[in-house]
């Protein structure tokens, strides 16, 4: 294989490393005001409603939230630009 070959592989490769790395991360405290199988509604505290998905890696702190639940949710953007949930913490009942 030629170093040109070699190259020309080699940075859409590094360009897909560092677009993965490069994750958005954030997060958001509100109510839960709605659930579906592993889908979770919560309302902000400035009225906007954010949807998030619950899968595998999810640490649950204590139990899964129920409605009416304040919540700490730490999420990260997922390969499908989901907000995708990776730690979730109750911060009590309304």
């Amino acid at each position: 294989m030629r170093k040109e070959d070699i190259f020309t592989l080699l940075i859409p490769w590094m360009m897909f490393l560092t677009t993965s790395a490069l994750t958005e991360h954030g997060v958001f405290h509100g109510e839960v005001v709605g659930t579906e199988f592993s889908v979770i509604q919560v309302k902000g505290d400035n009225g906007r409603v954010l949807v998030f998905w619950m899968g595998c890696t999810t640490h649950l702190d204590s139990r899964v939230p129920f409605f009416g639940d304040r919540v700490r949710i730490e999420y990260v953007k997922d390969d499908l630009r989901r907000n995708a949930v990776t730690k979730i913490t109750i911060l009590g009942r309304k």
